[in-house]
């Protein structure tokens, strides 16, 4: 779980396996620059992916834990639906349509995995994303490619 230092920067606890895996993922990163040493740019990106990693499992641990809550009578939003089932209120899913909107622009093509990872590190629920995109997609308003590996924005 993430934590807040003295200055009110985020701390994420990591372990010594991770911190190895951060080592060789900036290694493999620089190797496939075909270059014998790691820069700055490959440390950064393996932090980058880290941070994507552990955000979404932190958010897929909690919606586990919070079906579990709401399997045993957790609150509902008053349609009847709980709130914590993951599938989200009303309101959460226009967000994320909104989200979704404003990250692509209109004739736009971008790597759906990339767009849902930048959701869920902003804190946004990566199956709600999802969901949000099929609906979308089902509207007219995107488009999925390349076996649905990229998105386009059509309207």
């Amino acid at each position: 779980r993430a934590s807040h230092d003295e200055d009110g920067t985020t701390v994420i606890p990591i372990t010594v396996r991770q911190l190895e895996a951060l080592v060789r993922i900036s290694e493999s990163l620089a190797k496939m620059r075909f270059d014998s040493e790691v820069r700055a740019e490959d440390i950064a990106e393996a932090l980058r992916l880290f941070r994507v990693s552990t955000m979404a499992a932190n958010a897929a641990d909690q919606q586990s834990s919070a079906a579990a809550a709401a399997k045993v009578g957790g609150p509902n939003d008053g349609s009847g639906t709980s709130i914590l089932s993951g599938g989200g209120t009303h309101e959460e899913m226009q967000r994320t349509e909104s989200f979704l909107r404003s990250r692509l622009a209109i004739g736009a093509l971008v790597n759906k995995h990339r767009l849902v990872e930048e959701a869920a590190s902003q804190g946004y629920n990566a199956l709600l994303v999802g969901r949000a995109i099929a609906i979308m997609a089902t509207r007219g308003e995107v488009q999925e490619r390349n076996h649905s590996c990229l998105l386009k924005r059509i309207k």
